[in-house]
């Protein structure tokens, strides 16, 4: 099959990993976006529009009031999106731009057999192309990857030319009925486990939203066991994507995701990154979340727990290396990057 993804970057790396997965199995699989992977993920067939939802403009869309531009919380109920005053009158004149931008590519989008629209959205905002896909008979699905359904909700002209919806998120589950989960993809097979130790232990965190994941409940465990035992703290923020990978896998013995569910349930592509290299993980999994995995392999702490949590890691070594390893195990099992092409791909 001849299988194009489109998103409006990289988001996470997880599109481009996908489409080497469907590469993998023999498919055709190309990736366009909109700009570049701005922490540098690896990008494909980038289109450079205008006006997108790139750094410089973030500020200006939240002072206006326009775009995507939260950046955190739980809904209570699904939004749905509805275009603001401003964004009447900017958007279709924006849509016009992109499609003079789009123009030389159009013949190459249009010849596929399947459409992800990762994220939830097509190229243009009145979805004219995906419409137009829809129409000649192609195959067309959704994949909503985090705080895009959160945030921004969905475009119901878009969600209904859609076959089937997925969502990498257990939380969106809760708030769209009309959504099937699935494992976040991931290509497990880059990393190799760690084997070295240090005397001192080091905890790591990379916290993308210090609010969302909790680190100051993690700055306070830490100050309340520091001078007590072999421990340090290794916050890795604002920095390369393979910087932060480096880190990992030179430093750090115990991984800390995220104390909270504010930001979405349970674990992300840091805990996958740190298991696949044998580290063990430390996240808060509420009991929806554990009940739906019961064979995973995180260690489940809260802000109350947490410093009890660390202290029997530090503690314990043969425990952290068999939650680690066992972590490894379960990665591959779940997780694997062409298991969830297979997935995603049923029925066609």
């Amino acid at each position: 099959m001849r299988i194009l993804h489109i998103a409006s970057e990289n988001i996470s790396g997880v599109p481009l990993t996908l489409v080497r997965a469907h590469q993998r199995q023999g498919h055709y699989s190309r990736l366009i976006t909109f700009f570049k992977s701005p922490r540098k993920h690896g990008d494909d067939i980038v289109l450079g529009l205008p006006l997108s939802n790139t750094g410089g403009l973030k500020p200006i869309k939240k002072i206006l009031k326009v775009g995507t531009y939260e950046t955190g919380g739980k809904p209570e109920k699904l939004k749905v999106w509805e275009p603001s005053p401003l964004e009447r009158i900017i958007l279709p004149v924006r849509d016009m731009v992109w499609m003079w931008k789009i123009k030389p590519y159009l013949d190459f989008i249009m010849d596929f057999d399947v459409y992800f629209l990762d994220g939830g959205t097509g190229i243009l905002r009145c979805g004219k192309i995906v419409r137009e896909l829809k129409n000649m008979g192609r195959h067309i699905r959704i994949i909503y990857f985090g705080s895009d359904l959160r945030t921004r909700g969905i475009f119901p002209h878009i969600e209904e030319l859609a076959e089937k919806i997925y969502t990498v998120e257990l939380d969106h589950t809760l708030l769209h009925k009309g959504v099937e989960y699935i494992f976040f993809p991931f290509d497990v097979w880059r990393f190799n486990t760690r084997k070295e130790e240090d005397d001192v232990v080091t905890i790591c965190h990379a916290p993308t939203n210090r609010y969302l994941k909790g680190t100051d409940y993690l700055i306070k465990a830490y100050n309340e066991i520091k001078d007590e035992y072999p421990v340090e703290l290794l916050i890795m923020e604002n920095m390369p994507h393979h910087e932060v990978l480096r880190l990992k896998y030179e430093r750090c013995d115990i991984l800390v995701d995220q104390l909270t569910d504010l930001g979405g349930f349970g674990y992300g592509i840091n805990s996958l990154e740190a298991l696949s290299m044998g580290i063990p993980c430390v996240t808060y999994l509420n009991p929806f979340y554990e009940n739906f995995i019961p064979d995973h392999p995180f260690i489940n702490a809260n802000p109350d727990n947490l410093r009890d949590v660390l202290v029997k890691l530090i503690n314990e070594p043969e425990l952290r290396r068999e939650k680690g390893l066992y972590g490894r195990i379960w990665v591959e099992k779940y997780h694997d990057a062409t298991k969830v092409s297979q997935k995603i791909l049923e029925g066609l």
